[in-house]
């Protein structure tokens, strides 16, 4: 299947137990997605594709993820350059630099927000993602196996109380696909999310699949 896609954007969100998914496609080989849970009461919410879900059962991530702040050497670092072989948690400083400065998504104005610290564990979650993705040929938030961002990050032993995703294909850098999930009024919602606390971010390439280069981008806030 030959793909004409500019930017491929999907915002998946859960709430409560409940889960929707939609897409929307631009021209260009790429995709984005993403996907948020919060805690709230079982409802499905999304128009603009976005997922939340809250888990009242959930817990902490049991990995050792020591937090980290965004510095001055942000500016030295060219994400542009930045490709799924590089080591990701660099680009933990680039979301919390856009977290700590005011942004538009879409057309609602969000405030400046607390910075995530990078999570070991969400990473393991977003790994698999990105790998299933790549290795069976899929662009969606739920696995072929019926998995969920919440329930992906669950059987990672990380216990939550808010869990979101965003996935893209086929973009080259770290600094494209940021830009994309920015770009997109879900997406970028969900990066600046005030309630989440942790990030993990993965990619997987695979050249014989649609889009090649599957990123997975997963937040959440431990129980």
């Amino acid at each position: 299947m030959k793909y004409w896609l500019a930017s491929l954007l999907c915002i998946l969100m859960v709430t409560g137990c409940g889960s929707n998914s939609s897409s929307s496609t631009t021209e260009s080989t790429s995709a984005n997605d993403i996907e948020d849970t919060s805690t709230s009461s079982p409802t499905e919410v999304d128009q603009s594709n976005n997922e939340s879900t809250s888990d009242e059962t959930s817990v902490n991530d049991s990995a050792t993820d020591s937090p980290t702040t965004t510095d001055t050497a942000t500016a030295s670092v060219d994400y542009s350059l930045m490709t799924c072989e590089d080591d990701l948690s660099d680009v933990l400083a680039l979301i919390n630099q856009l977290r700590i400065e005011s942004q538009t998504c879409g057309d609602t104005s969000y405030p400046a927000v607390a910075e995530v610290a990078w999570s070991s564990t969400l990473t393991l979650a977003a790994t698999e993602h990105s790998n299933n993705m790549a290795n069976y040929n899929f662009f969606d938030h739920t696995g072929l196996d019926g998995s969920t961002v919440g329930t992906r990050v669950t059987a990672q032993g990380y216990t939550w109380s808010r869990v979101s995703e965003n996935i893209a294909g086929g973009q080259t850098s770290a600094q494209e696909v940021v830009d994309g999930w920015m770009s997109s009024e879900g997406h970028c919602t969900n990066i600046m999310n005030a309630d989440v606390t942790e990030m993990g971010l993965a990619c997987q390439v695979n050249s014989d699949s649609d889009y090649q280069r599957y990123w997975t981008q997963v937040f959440a806030k431990p129980r």
